[in-house]
């Protein structure tokens, strides 16, 4: 490791999660210390500065991925993690962002029945009072708001549409409130985190992972890594059913697990119903 990345960690760790919460808000622009603290081992095509990734944007990953898995210059760790975030986009590109179970906040000026926060059913439709429901597969989170505006012309006249996804997450471990959580999807890991209370007194940020279905999803320095360039839960490719797990060491065994065992259950069935409900 080198020196500058020593420093970036221990950055990451001196700084309060109090900090953290603030930059939330914008009231303590972090981004800028880590942005010269730890240069990436490649430079992301994503956009950091939007907060939830394009078509064009995962496309240019994956090129840039496959680039990386076709050079003998990069370590097997870069490898394995680059191999995993590749196949996360694809799925995404085919499947698209909106699972069963997540929510979207939907606001149509001028008409207050379709107003509210609606959840996405099984097949991938939402139900808007009054309307046929609207298939969801393969949108991105980033198409939604030009994709729903498109559907309602269908109904009425020039609509006014603003959207927001949530996804379905739980967020466990060594935290205040340890549960399900509907997250914004252009939250940071950090913010997150603090949705569930924060990380507990004793707890070690650094020591956080992401899991999906029972498996490590996103390593301990995958997420330290996040934390650092401000990556956003879009961003990371997460989805309903995923688990953000802070310094699980720290939670005396038996409510963690069994909250994983529940999660890795019902991401399972989820999963199930998506795929073969017509």
């Amino acid at each position: 490791m080198t020196n500058t990345m020593l420093r970036s960690t221990s950055l990451i760790r001196r700084l309060p999660w109090a900090t953290l919460a603030l930059a939330a808000v914008g009231v303590f622009p972090i981004a800028p210390l880590f942005a010269q603290a730890t240069p990436g081992v490649v430079e992301s095509r994503l956009d950091m500065r939007r907060a939830q990734a394009t078509r064009a944007e995962l496309e240019a990953s994956l090129l840039q991925i496959d680039s990386i898995l076709n050079s003998p210059g990069y370590s097997r760790r870069i490898r394995e993690a680059k191999q995993r975030e590749a196949t996360l986009i694809r799925e995404r590109l085919i499947a698209g962002d909106l699972q069963v179970g997540d929510q979207i906040a939907l606001v149509v000026q001028g008409e207050q029945q379709f107003t509210d926060t609606f959840t996405v059913g099984p097949g991938r439709v939402i139900s808007l009072p009054g309307l046929p429901d609207i298939e969801l597969e393969g949108i991105l989170r980033s198409e939604a708001q030009t994709y729903l505006t498109e559907q309602l012309s269908r109904f009425m006249r020039d609509p006014s549409v603003r959207v927001q996804a949530l996804i379905r997450m739980a967020i466990l471990g060594a935290v205040g409130r340890q549960g399900f959580y509907q997250i914004p999807a252009e939250l940071l890991v950090s913010d997150a985190i603090m949705v569930a209370g924060g990380p507990g007194g004793s707890a070690d940020p650094s020591k956080t992972v992401v899991r999906r279905g029972g498996t490590v999803l996103l390593t301990e320095s995958e997420v330290e890594e996040a934390m650092t360039r401000g990556t956003t839960l879009d961003q990371l490719n997460l989805r309903a059913g995923d688990a953000i797990v802070v310094d699980e060491k720290q939670v005396q065994g038996s409510r963690t697990v069994t909250i994983l065992t529940v999660t890795s259950i019902l991401t399972t069935l989820l999963f199930a119903i998506t795929r073969f409900t017509p």
